[in-house]
């Protein structure tokens, strides 16, 4: 049976990165938890773990004055780390199992100590990493080529490969930068990791993380997508992880690209019974391009066919997804979001996967965040949900936010509650904005001072709205929705429609917040429909409206908004007419009416004249005059349409010199047959 990383790692009471270190250690390189070890592999992390066992069972006695020095010198390892230190002083009392070190005639190497990473220190020792790795093993220290040593494991390296050893009491110029250093990795906390989870509309995102975490957000959303972006932190038996939920749906290209730029990992759902869709190949786009390490959820397999797991599997390798079991690093999970089959496992991937990412962030500074949505609220005014990669963020705080400032007045977790501060991964939805903000911008908290400044650059700048003059030759429309990212999807979602599109689609204005009475005159001076996403328009402007005889067409779910609107168009087209004949007369009479005019009185002889034709006069075989007709009676009343075997009397527009005998055309414009 196959023994991956993890299970190992389990078995000793270590991590996944811990295992991974060792193995690099030993010429072998593996990446994931999840990779299949082989017998050479297990063979050697069970005689390094053995050797590991046995030195701290040896060394249960009373530890000798030394020993105890060096154990109180390194008393933030672990014991067993401590223990198996001290029983390597005892070896090395005895020469046994020691570095062999420069020979003495050798010029020795002299050293500063102060903190450094293993690499560095080799360098600084002329030694190999190999070596330096080794000799830590031994005491009971399991490490990387890339973490940084404490100065005291520095100072008993170079003792042990005879350097000499120089304490840093003056700090001289060219070492001031690793102080700084020092200070910062001090400062660094351990960050709960953000994932992102990706994956075509209506595969199972949001009634995951629905079944996760134990609320109904799918039954909140319309039509039974997720519209907006949404950051919730989950508590799991692994510990807490924060979820981007991001919507499937083709419009929300952008929200799904900004969701995958701020995560540290990514959960891509695939629905079992549908497999690879268009958007689920937009997302590994994405999510490559990120470089974001993917777990693969395989959802609703509690009604799909077992077979499909491999068609699926099949799918990802064709997009250079290779899954772990077919020799690849990439894990896949079946699952079923709606009975809660697998998820559990899904989470101890995900928790696998962000161990060995080592997430540690600044938490004592000035807070640093990005915005993933803004909107107007009613209550709170301009609010941004945003989520901090460096300090701390507080109530209180002044902030520059792109192009906007403000100073926070509340901060409101995933579950509705007051929070005074928060620090790196925990998504908050803030107030205090001046305007609204730009979904993606930066937030930074900066001084009063700055915010001042920045304040006056600012005072000038207006929210997410533009607004222009109408157009004749196009359908004029005004675009009003609940938040700023929908307001970017409608946009580009237009932009498609009308590149295809026969008539010319222009955007009037298109702003965040409720339809107003200035909206409905702008539309009524274009000619604008107005069309409104998630928002219900103010009670003055549907008063207004009605009497404007101006269109507010409302929708709450994004694809029939588009279909509406793709209709909408549609009908506008100018549509290509041509003349068709529809009676014949002939001219009976002519009276000369003196202030009224010519009129020709004629019996149809076949077909019908209409009031809303044009009619072209003959006389002896030439052409000699035609116009639209501008009155038509019949028994002296005015009448729509006069049928053969009528008489009947007309004017028309532009031509009096009718005589008895002429012969009369009428004709209609008609919408010209496709070809």
């Amino acid at each position: 049976m196959a023994t991956r990383i993890y299970e190992i790692a389990k078995k000793y009471d270590k991590s996944s990165k811990d295992i991974i270190a060792l193995l690099k250690n030993h010429g072998f390189e593996y990446q994931s938890h999840m990779a299949v070890l082989g017998p050479k592999e297990l063979t050697i992390i069970e005689r390094v773990m053995r050797g590991v066992e046995k030195k701290t069972k040896k060394t249960e006695h009373t530890p000798s004055k030394k020993i105890k020095q060096e154990k109180d010198t390194f008393r933030d390892e672990s014991p067993k780390q401590n223990i198996a230190y001290a029983q390597n002083i005892i070896k090395e009392s005895s020469k046994k199992d020691s570095v062999i070190v420069s020979a003495p005639e050798a010029k020795a190497v002299e050293i500063i100590v102060r903190p450094m990473t293993v690499h560095k220190l080799s360098e600084v020792l002329n030694k190999p990493i190999s070596d330096i790795l080794m000799t830590l093993l031994r005491w009971g220290i399991m490490s990387a080529k890339n973490e940084v040593l404490e100065a005291d494991t520095v100072h008993r390296l170079a003792e042990q490969y005879g350097a000499i050893v120089i304490k840093p009491t003056v700090i001289e110029k060219e070492f001031s930068a690793p102080k700084v250093e020092q200070q910062q990795n001090e400062s660094l906390v351990e960050r709960l990791p953000v994932i992102v989870v990706l994956g075509h509309v209506d595969h199972g995102k949001t009634t995951l993380l629905d079944f996760i975490r134990k609320t109904r957000v799918a039954e909140k959303e319309k039509g039974g997508i997720t519209q907006h972006i949404g950051a919730y932190e989950v508590s799991t038996l692994k510990g807490n992880l924060i979820f981007i939920d991001t919507p499937g749906h083709e419009a929300f290209t952008k929200i799904r690209h900004r969701g995958s730029r701020v995560a540290d990992l990514a959960i891509l759902v695939i629905a079992g019974d549908d497999g690879m869709m268009p958007q689920t190949i937009e997302a590994i786009k994405h999510i490559k391009a990120a470089q974001l390490p993917v777990v693969v959820a395989i959802n609703k397999m509690d009604k799909a066919d077992p077979a499909r797991l491999d068609i699926i599997k099949r799918q990802l390798a064709q997009q250079d997804l290779l899954p772990e079991d077919w020799g690849g690093q990439i894990v896949c999970v079946p699952i079923s979001a709606k009975t809660g089959l697998g998820v559990d496992n899904l989470l101890e991937m995900v928790a696998l996967q962000a161990q060995l990412l080592e997430l540690r962030a600044n938490a004592h500074d000035l807070g640093k965040a990005y915005v993933l949505e803004s909107k107007i609220d009613k209550g709170r005014g301009a609010i941004a949900t945003i989520i901090g990669y460096y300090g701390t963020i507080k109530i209180g705080d002044y902030f520059i936010c792109g192009k906007v400032t403000g100073h926070i007045t509340s901060l409101i977790n995933s579950y509705g509650i007051l929070l005074s501060h928060v620090g790196p991964s925990i998504p908050v939805s803030v107030a205090g904005f001046d305007a609204l903000a730009e979904v993606g911008d930066y937030f930074a908290v900066v001084s009063k001072e700055e915010y001042r400044q920045a304040r006056a650059r600012n005072q000038n700048i207006a929210t997410a709205t533009t607004q222009r003059a109408g157009q004749a030759d196009a359908v004029n429309i005004i675009i009003k929705t609940d938040t700023n990212s929908s307001r970017e999807a409608l946009l580009e979602s237009i932009e498609k429609i009308a590149r295809t599109s026969p008539v010319g689609i222009h955007i009037v204005l298109s702003g965040v917040g409720l339809v107003n009475e200035s909206d409905v005159e702008l539309a009524y001076n274009t000619g604008a429909h107005i069309i409104v996403f998630n928002i219900k328009p103010e009670t003055k402007a549907m008063l207004l409206a009605q009497q404007r005889g101006v269109s507010i067409s409302q929708f709450s779910v994004i694809y029939t908004l588009l279909e509406y609107l793709t209709a909408y168009v549609e009908s506008k087209r100018v549509q290509e007419m041509v003349s068709k004949k529809i009676g014949e007369a002939e001219v009976l009479r002519v009276f000369d009416i003196k202030g009224v005019g010519t009129i020709a009185g004629c019996r149809v002889t076949e077909g019908k004249f209409s009031k809303d034709g044009s009619v072209a006069v003959w006389r002896e075989g030439y052409k000699i005059g035609s116009g639209k007709i501008a009155s038509l009676q019949r028994e002296k009343r005015t009448v729509k349409e006069v049928a053969a075997g009528f008489e009947c009397g007309f004017m028309i527009e532009g031509f009096t010199d009718f005589i008895v005998g002429d012969r009369v055309e009428c004709f209609i414009q008609v919408p010209a047959t496709p070809r």
